[in-house]
């Protein structure tokens, strides 16, 4: 079967991975002779505007933050029918959902993926972006001579303020009231629809993090829901009630519980406030903890 090949110059070689709105592929670049990840909208969303936008919008947050924790966007392409295609860095590696689908994760390697993701955030929020979907499935691990490297992804519903909003346009893409993201990772100010800020993507980061330690989601429920209700008014629990297998301290504990606040005023302040509690919280691990 021949393989596609999108503008006499991508060959999609190797479907990575599908979503909602459309599907990432290994390809190569006939120009360059190098591989990339080729994002390809479905057919199905070609005909909505607010999936385009999203798409565009990507490309364009993609270009405009770039960072080591983030995946360079390389284009944006369009098929002669109007299927729009994003070109990102290849990163070879596994998502964070694969990791914890094996177990729990030892609290110094949990961290120390954690703080990666949090050192990320801190640019994007300082350029003036919240994300509004982190979740291990956006978290790429690759491995390098340095160590794991954690790529933080898809920046389809990002939120745009100051600085962002002024480069790529006051364009909203979304409005209050109306709900966007992943359920078992959404802030209470966003399963309410409410404004957020970089203190939604903390949470979504404590989620992960718990997540991680215990091998299960703080919160579980019949729907979507169902589970941003007990966001917004079901207390989290504490990593020791995940039951055996979890790991816990008093300072990981403590950890998770300011990130999961309900009320953004009482969670960390923002990403570096964060990356000091965890530096602070790996500091106080017990010596024989992995």
């Amino acid at each position: 079967m021949t393989a596609r090949v999108l503008d006499d110059r991508y060959r999609l070689d190797r479907l990575l991975g599908r979503g909602g709105l459309g599907e990432v592929h290994q390809a190569h670049d006939l120009r360059t002779g190098q591989d990339v990840a080729v994002k390809l909208m479905l057919p199905a969303m070609r005909a909505l505007e607010p999936a385009v936008r999203r798409f565009e919008r990507e490309a364009q947050a993609g270009g405009f933050v770039q960072h080591p924790a983030l995946v360079d966007v390389l284009a944006l392409g369009a098929e002669a029918d109007g299927t729009l295609y994003l070109v990102m860095e290849l990163v070879r590696g596994e998502d964070l959902a694969k990791v914890i689908a094996r177990g729990a994760v030892p609290p110094r390697r949990a961290l120390g993926l954690v703080r990666q993701v949090l050192v990320g955030l801190h640019h994007v929020h300082s350029l003036g972006l919240v994300h509004r979907d982190l979740k291990p499935d956006n978290l790429m691990i690759e491995a390098t001579a340095a160590g794991e490297r954690v790529r933080i992804l898809d920046f389809g519903i990002v939120k745009l303020m100051g600085m962002a909003e002024a480069v790529l346009g006051a364009a909203k893409l979304t409005e209050t009231g109306v709900v966007f993201g992943t359920p078992a990772y959404m802030a209470p100010e966003q399963a309410l629809g409410r404004p957020v800020d970089a203190r939604a993507d903390l949470y979504a980061v404590g989620v992960i993090l718990w997540e991680a330690l215990t091998g299960r989601l703080p919160f579980t429920a019949k729907d979507g829901h169902a589970l941003m209700k007990a966001h917004v008014a079901t207390p989290a629990p504490a990593l020791v009630e995940a039951g055996p297998g979890a790991w816990s301290t008093p300072a990981l504990e403590a950890l998770v519980a300011t990130a999961l606040r309900k009320d953004p005023k009482l969670r960390f302040a923002d990403a570096a406030a964060m990356i000091g509690a965890v530096d602070a919280t790996v500091a106080a691990l017990p010596a024989g903890m992995p």
